[in-house]
């Protein structure tokens, strides 16, 4: 094989291998999406237990903030909301990163086909 197609196999070689790193931590990062959602789904389930003249505290890192339970649904809903768009965002990037690794996997073996 000459040098410059070396160069060219390398680089799709390693296009695929960057390409499918993102792939796997996109699905590591849509599974710890889900599973935030799912925790907020549970702890809004056990808020709603509680009378509404309740008062509840939101841990902020070493911090407690005072709040009502009208405000903790709120925030939950909120943030279940942003998980939720972040994972339809991701689900686009994936459907993108998996057509550039077919791509690229196509290009790779056209060039060892007319090696």
């Amino acid at each position: 094989m000459d040098p410059e197609m070396q160069k060219q196999f390398d680089e799709l070689q390693k296009r695929m291998v960057e390409t499918r790193a993102q792939l796997q931590h996109q699905d590591m990062q849509t599974r710890m999406k889900s599973s935030a959602i799912k925790h907020r789904e549970l702890t809004a389930v056990e808020v709603d237990r509680f009378p509404d003249d309740v008062k509840m505290y939101n841990g902020i890192g070493r911090m407690f903030l005072l709040e009502s339970k009208s405000e903790t649904m709120e925030r939950l809903q909120d943030e279940m909301g942003s998980l939720k768009s972040s994972i339809e965002d991701m689900k686009k990037n994936k459907v993108y990163l998996e057509r550039v690794y077919k791509d690229s996997e196509g290009n790779l073996r056209e060039m060892l086909r007319h090696r």
